[in-house]
């Protein structure tokens, strides 16, 4: 299956999908998100391992130094000369800008305590909805660790009944199209909610006493650190380039001449806000992506070959050097989308 990029290219910042993917492991987002970071990487990896020419050269986790003498850790560099280091002629940044997830509140605030009939409401009025939206949360009921709420849906006052355990949440979601939709406890988020989030809110039931159960609320965030990661990886591209080529621009370097490339390789692509990815289109040389359906289709390749106790163990780059299952679990990837999974940005149309 060769993937339409364009399904998920929107003119305007959203939830990514593979928020969606990585929400069932119900795992502290700095876990998962560096296991993110780390399939990105190992990705990568297999397309340098499907090119023998370019594997020749490869040399992995290295240190370069720019024209600044700043010394820059990438995830791979290319020489002429691997084991004497000498002859760099290219290198290949790799950058990941998650869903982060914050208490929605300071203090206490994000907190809610309810006695059974008591509710408390979330609103949700972005600037391109044509009206606010609420989602009243009701306490039924709750017996021993478990709980009974009742959503309401004020844009068509449609009600549902979820119970939930303590330590289970659920989402609050509206999409591109203004839906206000929800996930159940233990649910799967991709089946869920099956289009483009905008919006997301987490309720999570944190505990119950004799007669009160606490809720805590968070926002999903989409990532408000991505100018930060632009600024990064072009200073890398800029200071490598004119070190070795001798200018700090890449359109001020002759094609001909130029004897150094950088790439720069992102997931999670609906984070990237439109001043970041003039950042990056603009210092470096390629910026590539790798869509979110090849991510999530690369967590579910590993969740089946070794378990979901064991997956997120095997996702290093060490263990793609020396474990063929590794290896052949990213070649399954490649082999699903045809060997069609990295898409350059310049090529890129928003909708």
């Amino acid at each position: 299956m060769i993937y339409d990029i364009n399904l998920e290219l929107r003119d305007f910042t959203y939830i990514t999908s593979v928020y969606k993917c990585i929400a069932a492991y119900n795992l502290k987002g700095h876990q998962i998100g560096r296991k993110i970071g780390d399939m990105l990487e190992i990705l990568t990896m297999g397309g340098v391992y499907n090119c023998p020419e370019l594997l020749e050269h490869l040399d992995t986790e290295g240190k370069l130094e720019g024209f600044t003498t700043a010394g820059h850790k990438v995830e791979f560099g290319f020489y002429h000369n691997p084991r004497r280091k000498t002859g760099l002629f290219g290198a290949v940044e790799c950058k990941c800008v998650g869903v982060e997830e914050t208490t929605a509140g300071k203090g206490h605030s994000y907190l809610r305590k309810l006695h059974n009939g008591e509710a408390f409401l979330l609103e949700f009025n972005g600037r391109w909805m044509d009206n606010r939206i609420t989602q009243t949360i009701t306490l039924l009921s709750h017996n021993g660790d478990t709980a009974t709420v009742r959503l309401t849906n004020s844009k068509n006052d449609t009600t549902q009944d979820i119970t939930m355990s303590v330590g289970q949440n659920i989402k609050i979601v509206v999409d591109e199209n203004q839906n206000l939709l929800n996930t159940t406890p233990n649910g799967n988020m991709l089946n869920e909610i099956p289009g483009i989030i905008r919006i997301c809110k987490t309720i999570k039931l944190d505990n119950i006493t004799t007669d009160i159960c606490q809720f805590s609320l968070y926002n999903c965030l989409t990532g408000p650190q991505t100018i930060e990661k632009a600024k990064q990886a072009s200073l890398v591209a800029m200071d490598l380039r004119k070190k070795i080529d001798g200018h700090w621009g890449k359109e001020e370097v002759n094609p001909d001449s130029r004897r150094m490339t950088f790439l720069h390789v992102i997931c999670e692509f609906s984070h990237w806000e439109e001043k970041s990815r003039n950042v990056i289109k603009t210092c470096i040389d390629h910026n590539i992506i790798i869509p979110d359906v090849v991510l999530i289709k690369a967590f579910e390749v590993f969740e089946e070959k070794f378990g979901t106790q064991n997956m997120l163990d095997m996702i290093s780059k060490n263990n793609y050097e020396n474990r063929s299952d590794v290896r052949d679990a990213v070649s399954e990837v490649f082999t699903f989308f045809e060997e069609h999974i990295y898409y350059d940005i310049a090529f890129m149309i928003l909708h």
